[in-house]
């Protein structure tokens, strides 16, 4: 089970959507958290700034007092504040040199503390309370040696620094789930726009040349891309157009000239009296046969790999479909003494090209017939392997080197060009054309038992 988890996930991990996610979820992350630091700090500051002019502010009006009436007039004062404003009275402590209490409602001075400055933040009893307060106080030394502490208590400025602290927290948590939704959201639609341009690219690699990438009308990149990619298309539909145009007519010309050029030679073969000329006049014919088989391989393949043909594709059983190749080519199998059979598994069809994929198979056929030596048995197979469809030849007979496999796929490309089997080397590249034609690609492979084994792998282009 968790082989099977780490098998998934790993392609998601290396995609774009996830190496997208990642840095926008960051970044949401990054940039919630630096503007709730903000926040809190300038929170902070905010309080204790208050909190400081609150306490200058008693201060400096108590020193006006001492100012004006000296001691016994600031005592005066912090104990008419201190009764009249009850609970909710300052911190307020005036003691003499030796430090005992004059007035106040604190009963001694703090133990000093000499990095505390001109506020100060401390834990003291008042004299009305049996519970220690959180204070912030002022200490001011007077000219005839006595001391004024002036303060607030700052407990329910703690308490609600201590709820706002919690809930930035709260909000830094919320802002992870926002995040990778924000992330989702954005891979989603960039990659429902690239997803329409790659189904865009899969209509015209099927065929499809009047596809076009749809436009949002937004203008941005994703947009002009679009543009450009359909304006790439359009006239890739012009070239494919008049490549077809050329192709036919190419088709045309060609097999014309070389059919009156073998009907001159078969009337020359047949008014030629002398043996030795009659002979060269076969011998012209089939070379004429050649070229004709040639230039119509040559031109299928041009057409295969331009992708000329996928408009018809149609559904095809493919257990009937091999039946019938099988049954056409039996007897040219058997006149060379090889056994022609076919294997499918019931029920199996696809989208192909009929024609063109009974011809591939059938220069298949005519391979194995022609270099299977020593062989005896050829069958035409189709399967499924990993979800693709496979389509092939094998035979018995030597097979092909792993080496020189790839040169054998390549057009007019023939292993042994001093053989006496006639053969254009187009063969196998018009199997590989038409693989391409349905998506596909082609194989070379020893057969189980010996021999060689070619696989059409539909659906499967790399």
């Amino acid at each position: 089970m968790r082989a099977r988890l780490g098998k998934r996930l790993r392609p998601f991990l290396r995609s774009t959507t996830f190496r997208l996610f990642v840095p926008v979820v960051l970044f949401q992350l990054v940039a919630t958290g630096g503007v709730l630091s903000f926040v809190w700090i300038a929170g902070q500051q905010s309080v204790r700034d208050e909190q400081q002019a609150l306490v200058e502010e008693l201060r400096d009006d108590l020193l006006d007092t001492y100012q004006d009436g000296g001691v016994t007039a600031l005592a005066a004062n912090i104990e008419r504040r201190l009764g009249s404003e009850g609970r909710r009275a300052p911190v307020l402590l005036l003691a003499d040199a030796q430090g005992r209490s004059l007035a106040g409602n604190l009963s001694a001075l703090p133990p000093p503390d000499p990095a505390a400055g001109g506020l100060f933040e401390t834990v003291l009893y008042r004299s009305d309370s049996t519970q220690p307060q959180h204070m912030a106080l002022s200490e001011t030394r007077l000219p005839d040696g006595a001391t004024l502490l002036a303060g607030i208590e700052i407990g329910r400025d703690l308490k609600l620094q201590h709820s706002f602290e919690q809930a930035l927290v709260a909000a830094l948590f919320l802002a992870l789930p926002l995040a990778m939704l924000v992330a989702v959201l954005t891979s989603r639609l960039v990659g429902q726009r690239v997803h329409d341009m790659a189904q865009t690219a899969h209509r015209v690699g099927s065929g499809a040349f009047d596809a076009r990438v749809p436009l949002d009308g937004s203008g941005d990149a994703f947009d002009e891309l679009a543009g450009e990619i359909n304006a790439m298309l359009a006239r890739i539909e012009t070239l494919v157009g008049e490549l077809r145009v050329v192709a036919e007519g190419l088709a045309h010309d060609l097999r014309s000239p070389v059919t009156r050029l073998r009907s001159a030679l078969e009337q020359a073969a047949l008014e030629a009296s002398d043996p030795a000329a009659e002979a060269a006049m076969n011998r012209a014919l089939a070379e004429a046969d050649t070229l004709t088989r040639i230039l119509a391989t040559a031109l299928q393949i041009g057409r295969a790999e331009a992708g000329i043909g996928r408009e018809r594709f149609e559904e095809a059983a493919l257990g009937g479909f091999l039946e019938d190749l099988a049954a056409l080519y039996e007897p040219y199998a058997e006149e060379e003494g090889f056994t022609l059979a076919a294997e499918a598994p019931e029920g199996l069809s696809v989208l192909l090209h009929r024609e063109l994929m009974g011809q591939a198979l059938g220069n298949l056929i005519d391979n194995a017939v022609k270099y299977a030596g020593g062989g005896s048995a050829i069958t035409l197979f189709a399967g499924k392997s990993e979800g693709q469809v496979v389509l092939g030849v094998r035979d018995d007979g030597p097979g092909i080197p792993e080496a020189q496999r790839e040169a054998a796929l390549q057009r007019f490309g023939r292993l042994d060009p001093t053989r006496s089997v006639a053969g254009s080397g187009l063969g196998l590249a018009l199997v590989e054309a038409v693989a391409k034609l349905h998506d596909g690609r082609v194989e070379l492979a020893d057969a189980p038992g010996g021999g060689l084994e070619v696989r059409l792998l539909l659906g499967a282009r790399e």
